[in-house]
């Protein structure tokens, strides 16, 4: 029986969140090769790639938006620089097999909205960590016509899932609730996807090398307040103390990611399931 070949996708970050479950669950379709150095070694990462051959490339690793508050000097590096110095080092390498790049972005280039955001809505950052994937992405699309292989852009809401570690909403509301600390800012809406959705998602949009920004969301909108009613019914069932002061919204569309394919998504009570 002829052995089929395997395209191979090098992933960033591979021992984070997305980038661990993005392998195990596509490992049987793709060969994944991790990238194994930080990405803040540029000598390393052009020492690495050269005579590499490999298909596709996403980029997971990033400074996350609560290391940002912590660590400002570095995400400049992390986040921003050393992304832009990858995206031209592949670019130099010249690979004949290299097709196309992923750059995993954020909701955070948005401002707060009390409407769906669509891909085409005017981008503010509220904080350092938006601001780091919005300038990456203003580097990608005043540049990509200069580089040989095709790159996309993915705007990933708030994920969940489980095993997730602390600074995940879900992960630390259960945590608060736990310690029956007082819960403050979540009377706002927020759009969750399960981890898998997320995987299925990237999956299609790597599959079809998809160039324009694309939201990866459920298209649903949860007031944060009703989902640590939910986790405490669940859970705990317990008095629970909350600050209902109003905050802002930010929840997607996902037009685009359906007219990809991608239809169905785990709604919230399916997500919770998941973290039995």
């Amino acid at each position: 029986m002829k052995k089929v070949y395997k395209k191979k996708i090098v992933i960033t970050g591979g021992n984070g969140l997305i980038g661990s479950h993005f392998s195990n669950k596509l490992k049987h379709k793709y060969r994944i090769i991790k990238y194994p150095y930080k990405i803040q070694n540029f000598k390393k990462f052009d020492k690495w790639i050269v005579n590499k051959d490999f298909d596709y490339f996403v980029h997971f690793a990033a400074l996350t938006k609560r290391k940002s508050l912590v660590n400002k000097k570095k995400i400049n590096l992390i986040n921003i620089k050393a992304t832009k110095k990858m995206i031209n080092s592949l670019n130099n390498q010249k690979i004949k097999s290299f097709k196309y790049f992923l750059f995993i972005s954020s909701s955070h280039v948005y401002g707060y909205s009390k409407k769906k955001i669509s891909e085409n809505m005017q981008r503010i950052p509220q904080n350092k960590y938006g601001y780091s994937k919005k300038n990456v992405e203003d580097y990608i699309i005043k540049n990509r016509k200069n580089l040989d292989y095709k790159i996309g852009i993915a705007r990933l809401f708030n994920i969940t899932g489980k095993n997730q570690r602390e600074g995940f909403f879900i992960k630390d509301i259960i945590q608060k609730i736990n310690n029956g600390d007082k819960i403050n800012n979540i009377n706002k809406y927020r759009d969750f996807i399960h981890i898998d959705d997320v995987i299925k998602s990237l999956k299609i949009i790597i599959s079809k090398e998809y160039q324009e920004p694309i939201n990866v969301c459920s298209g649903e909108k949860i007031n944060l307040i009703e989902i640590c009613k939910m986790i405490n019914d669940k859970f705990f069932k317990k008095k629970i103390y909350i600050d209902y002061k109003r905050g802002k919204d930010l929840f997607g569309d996902n037009r685009k990611l359906k007219k990809l394919g991608i239809k169905k998504f785990k709604n919230i009570n399916h997500i919770l399931d998941t973290l039995n």
